[in-house]
């Protein structure tokens, strides 16, 4: 039986296809058809760890790997020991979301599919770890450094793509039950169904269901998320033709963690005896290394400086006559700092045979997100008091600038006590609901058996609506419905005028027409093989502003029931602010051609050299557009598409023991766009972009996987990154030099990555144990201040119970962070951490946050199949 197994195993990893690393059902079947009609290698897979031959450098994990990882946790937690790959998780079960890095280029940059549909935000192109397919559910996750295949759908792919794939539904019938529980009184559950083959035509399908629940490990607050998922697989005759529909809904309910800024920091280490200085600078940097006696001094501090509070007691809701004020009266407490989400999708995947040459592929996806990222705001019920004495705009704009009065009153009594002489604190998020089509067309033909070519079409269409609804909070300062009063039944703050306060109003229509076209070929023999593609996008940006633009400000807007002649009068009298009108059909276009090519040489039959160029795109985000308007609010130059040309050149070394690689890359990034970050009253902030010219990076990746014996796998991973800003960035307003980033470090990027995984597989027991240190990484743009590198080990080990007689049954401990290493994990970026003179301007500091890095963490799970 166990001889079986192992050729079972060994034949599966001869049979699996290049193109089960790609995206969409196109690129699979390319890759494939490849792979399959001339005979080339598979890949091989230890433990999990695959290195496909293919001419872009890219990297593979399967489930055989993602299964040994914590239950629950993010797929993109897993894809940190890709070298080249920096996550930062926001705590050790992946539920509060965390930062992801590839060769420099932040989530934004990076293009997430799910079976080859886009899942970065369609506004911002944020990636969000924590809505992602529970870990059971994915077949394997791939990485492509520095490029997108030819059909990608998507407008921000400069630093590559991530690509997961969920299961194929089982022949048999199969069930699977997982439960875990773990520290902060973690308990998940997990339940996965496949109904084998249930009809005459072979069609089958599985069903499941996740639910999670943890405390933060620091502070109040709890983490909350469910998850169903289904998919159904029809086959199509005997040649391999298929139809795969396939659903998804996710609901989170978490709480932000409260971080400390850096001037947090260094006034709690003084308490302990520790200086942090008041100054620096790029010629004499800090960097922030507490000890181990020093950060838990600071994670210790249970102040409402340090941590969110508990409960609070809302001053404005007793009522009565006479002045009150919710100044200082819940504007920290946790639940406010919220970040409910509702995502979902349904999923097409096919492919058709037409001819013994000809196959036509499809796949499309109706996808769709309800979230926000919770906070308060302070509101004056009379507009005097929101405008007078309250120093800068920001002030004035949190207390309403005057707005509640509509122009036809002095104020609203908000709080229903009789007056108008209150300051009432309010449920303030900024609500986004996205309605998302994605389709993918492409038609392969097989000239012979070494030439293929292929055409694409591809169209994404997002219907991006956000608001920004403002309701009364409970008298113990907590919201009364997750998104506020977007829903019925809650109680949303009415203006005088009647109509719900907001904070934005607008409505985006992000649409995607892509062509393009793919050959590849394969020469003398096939130790030569070539991938020649182009993709050519025409995007188009429909906006619709129904709020007054502020200037550079692209997070909210001057919604009001006034008319335009006060809005003007207003405008006029604060010398400080900007306003533009409202509009609709305000149309923005890109466009481009973006060619790739590659190719790999198999000198040996186990050392090959790969190589390719690409040129990727990454838009304006959809969002930060609404910072002007193009008619009274110009920048001096437009924000440009970023654009990048991306080498790669490698060896690899593959046989059934082992596979190692080493690639050397380069990239010109072109017109990189940043973005200004300025905290508000509720823990809101504004935003604005700008180019700040060119950044050149290059370095060097490589890994190395060893399986001498049947029971040992050796696995090691490093990387080297230079990535520096080449020009300063400058007012998108007026042209002055606003940050001096000309041969600075991009931020949150480790120079040095590396790390390894070594696992002992002894039936029935099997452990495993990986490590990972990430060096030191940029605070902020002017690099006056960096955190210091750590290193994290995590453990995972298995007791297979097949001895007692229950077969494929197995209990599961997973402990991360080991050796509890005190880390800054997640960082807040900002211009700078020290004040500095740029010319005759002297910019304060920015206070960037910190978060701390989850402590030890145990799980212990017990997983049934039947």
């Amino acid at each position: 039986m166990r001889t079986k197994l192992y050729c079972s195993v060994a034949f599966a990893a001869l049979m699996i296809p290049a193109g089960a690393m790609a995206q969409s059902t196109g690129t699979v079947e390319a890759e494939e058809g490849e792979i399959v009609v001339t005979g080339s290698r598979g890949p091989v897979t230890i433990d999990g760890i695959q290195i496909p031959e293919t001419p872009k450098a890219r990297a593979v994990l399967t489930q055989e790997l993602i299964e040994r990882r914590a239950p629950g946790q993010t797929i993109l937690d897993t894809i940190n020991l890709i070298p080249g790959v920096s996550f930062t998780n926001s705590d050790a079960y992946g539920g509060s979301g965390g930062q992801i890095r590839i060769r420099g280029f932040d989530g934004n940059r990076i293009a997430l599919t799910f079976d080859g549909i886009p899942l970065n935000d369609s506004g911002n192109y944020a990636i969000y770890s924590n809505q992602q397919l529970d870990p059971e559910l994915i077949e394997q996750v791939n990485v492509n450094f520095g490029s997108a295949d030819v059909d990608s759908p998507t407008a921000a792919a400069s630093g590559g793509t991530v690509n997961y794939r969920s299961l194929i539904p089982t022949d048999e019938l199969h069930a699977a039950a997982v439960y875990s529980r773990g520290t902060n009184d973690m308990n998940r559950a997990f339940v996965m169904l496949n109904t084998g083959q249930f009809t005459s035509f072979g069609t089958k399908a599985w069903l499941s269901a996740s639910t999670q629940k943890y405390d933060q490990f620091r502070g109040p607050g709890t983490i909350y998320k469910q998850q169903y998922n289904g998919k159904i697989y029809q086959p199509i005759g005997n040649n391999g033709d298929f139809v795969a529909i396939a659903a998804h809904y996710n609901q989170n309910r978490s709480y932000f963690y409260s971080n400390p800024t850096f001037a947090n920091i260094r006034t709690r280490v003084a308490g302990a005896g520790a200086t942090i200085p008041t100054t620096g600078s790029a010629a004499n940097p800090y960097t922030l290394d507490l000890s181990n006696n020093e950060y838990d001094y600071v994670f210790d501090d249970t102040s409402s400086t340090y941590r969110y509070d508990y409960a609070c007691d809302l001053q404005s809701q007793p009522g009565g006559t006479g002045s009150q004020t919710d100044r200082n009266s819940c504007n920290n407490i946790y639940t406010t700092a919220f970040n409910p989400s509702n995502t979902g999708n349904v999923r097409l995947n096919s492919r058709f045979e037409v001819t013994d040459k000809l196959l036509f592929t499809l796949d499309g996806a109706f996808s769709f997100t309800r979230a926000n990222g919770g906070g308060s705001a302070l509101l004056a019920e009379t507009d005097a008091s929101a405008t007078s004495a309250n120093g800068t705009y920001a002030q004035q704009y949190a207390q309403t600038s005057g707005r509640l009065g509509a122009g036809i009153a002095p104020g609203v009594d908000i709080n229903g006590d009789g007056d108008r002489s209150d300051f009432v604190r309010v449920y303030f998020p900024s609500n986004t609901r996205t309605r998302r089509y994605t389709a993918i067309a492409g038609l392969r033909y097989q000239i012979n058996d070494d030439h293929l070519v292929r055409i694409a079409y591809t169209w994404d269409s997002a219907r991006h609506r956000q608001t920004g609804e403002a309701s009364l909070l409970t008298n113990e300062g907590r919201p009364q419905s997750p998104f506020s009063s977007l829903d019925d039944g809650t109680t949303p703050v009415l203006d005088a005028a009647g109509n719900v306060f907001q904070k934005r109003n607008r409505l985006s229509y992000a649409i995607l027409h892509q062509v393009s076209a793919e050959y590849r070929g394969g020469f003398f023999d096939d130790t030569f093989k070539v991938a020649l593609g182009v993709r050519a996008p025409f995007f188009r940006r429909n906006l619709n502003n129904y709020c007054y633009t502020i200037a550079g400000q692209s997070s909210d807007a001057y919604c009001t029931s006034q008319t335009a002649a006060q809005v003007a009068a207003f405008d006029t009298a604060n010398n400080s602010v900007s306003l533009g009108a409202p509009y609709t059909r305000r149309i923005k276009t890109y466009n481009a051609v973006l060619p790739n090519v590659g190719f790999t040489f198999n000198a040996t039959p186990a050392i090959s050299m790969f190589g390719s160029y690409s040129k990727g795109l990454s838009l304006p985000r959809t969002d930060n557009l609404y910072g002007f308007d193009d008619v009274s609010i110009s920048p001096v130059s437009a924000v440009d598409p970023e654009k990048t040309d991306s080498f790669d050149l490698g060896l690899r070394y593959t046989n059934r023991l082992i596979q190692a690689q080493v690639a050397g890359w380069y990239v010109r990034f072109k017109n990189r766009i940043i973005s200004s970050q300025t905290l508000l009253d509720g823990n809101q902030t504004i935003n604005v972009d700008r180019n700040v010219g060119d950044v050149k990076s290059h370095g060097v990746d490589a890994s190395l996987a060893i399986k001498p014996v049947r029971w040992l796998s050796l696995y090691g991973f490093g990387s080297y990154t230079i990535a520096r800003l080449q020009e300063d960035a400058t007012d998108p307003l007026t042209g002055r030099v606003l940050v001096p980033t000309a041969g600075k470090f991009v931020v949150e990027t480790p120079k040095w990555q590396y790390g390894g995984r070594a696992q002992l597989n002894l039936n029935p027991v099997s452990v495993g144990v990986q490590a990972k240190r990430t060096g030191d990484r940029w605070v902020t743009d002017v690099n006056d201040l960096k955190a210091a590198g750590y290193t994290l080990v995590d453990l995972d080990a298995r007791l297979d119970l097949g001895f007692a007689g229950l077969d494929r049954t197995f209990l599961q401990l997973n402990v991360s962070n080991l050796l509890k290493e005190r880390y800054f994990g997640n960082l807040s970026t900002v211009s700078n951490a020290f004040p500095y003179t740029q010319g005759t301007v002297t910019t304060n500091a920015g206070g960037p946050r910190l978060t701390f890095g989850a402590p030890r963490t145990f799980i212990g799970s017990i997983h049934f199949e039947f």
